[in-house]
């Protein structure tokens, strides 16, 4: 099997455009990534996006029409690099809206300025902001889940890991083992993420880090940990460097007795999930991501 027509026609206009630049710069691969997913964001939404304060980070509220007392904290993806909450709206506009819940899409610290692990520590500062202003938002403080899409997965699982109260996590494609040999990863090459802007990624943002400690790879945490995380539902696409990663976290979780859920997508490759614009399949992932965020909020 290979990349469905669209993907492939997607995957090769980044991949061509990468070739022809070589300013690996920072700023220049931020202004790269904003103009790729800028061409996915709806001219309008759903659910009404205004800025709030998240424990003293800039984030977006994202609101449904329709509310049940939910509330989903979100964390962009983008290598702890790039990347902003506005660039996340595709994803959570359609995740609210389906789910009822209210999003907070956080603009968590972003490296080389802020080396890990800051990210991982302004994610379990916004879960816990959560937590303790739910019903400030007027949403109901036992029904507060966490999640995120690559970096941002990474972000949720450490979060779940390390906050209690939380009643679910989304998982999409999450880098939960850092330490892991990308130059061998399947589909390490040729694709929207390879193993080479892996290695970059992680020169930006972990170049004096201990890649084992589980505060950046919640891959590894102890099984007793991962037995007492919340329900999670996992998203994992095919031509991606982290399917390997992902795939081993489902089983860790599953063997710990942990409650998952996974949803794999055998034509699709890495960041799908934000161009639902575009993709079939990443409308598809989002609305089994919002039935099983809409399931765990009514178990509440």
């Amino acid at each position: 099997m290979s990349l469905n027509a669209v993907a492939q026609l997607i995957n090769d206009a980044v991949i061509e455009r990468r070739g022809l630049d070589a300013d690996d710069s920072v700023p220049n691969r931020r202004k790269g990534y904003v103009e790729l997913l800028g061409h996915f964001l709806p001219s309008e939404t759903t659910c009404e996006v205004t800025p709030i304060e998240v424990a003293g980070m800039a984030a977006l509220r994202v609101t449904p029409p329709q509310q049940d007392g939910g509330l989903l904290v979100w964390f962009h993806s983008g290598g702890w690099v790039l990347g902003s909450p506005a660039l996340s709206v595709s994803e959570m506009d359609l995740l609210c809206a389906a789910s009822r819940c209210v999003g907070l899409s956080i603009d968590y610290r972003l490296a080389p300025e802020h080396r890990l692990p800051a990210a991982q520590l302004d994610g379990i500062a916004a879960a816990r902001w959560a937590l303790d202003h739910a019903a400030d938002l007027g949403c109901d403080p036992s029904r507060v889940a966490v999640g995120g899409d690559s970096a941002g997965g990474n972000l949720a699982a450490v979060a779940s890991q390390r906050v209690d109260g939380l009643c679910a996590q989304v998982l999409v494609y999450p880098g939960c083992d850092l330490t892991t040999n990308w130059r061998d990863a399947s589909h390490a090459k040729g694709y929207l993420l390879d193993a080479d802007w892996m290695r970059w990624f992680l020169a930006q943002c972990a170049p004096e880090v201990d890649l084992a400690d589980p505060l950046v790879s919640p891959g590894l945490a102890d099984d007793a940990v991962l037995a007492l995380v919340p329900p999670a539902f996992v998203v994992t696409a095919e031509y991606d460097p982290l399917l390997a990663t992902s795939l081993a976290y489902v089983e860790r979780l599953r063997a710990a007795g942990a409650h998952v859920e996974h949803a794999h997508f055998a034509e699709v490759m890495h960041l799908f999930f934000s161009m639902p614009s575009a993709l079939a399949d990443a409308k598809v992932a989002i609305a089994l991501a919002s039935s099983f965020l809409s399931g765990q909020f009514a178990a509440r």
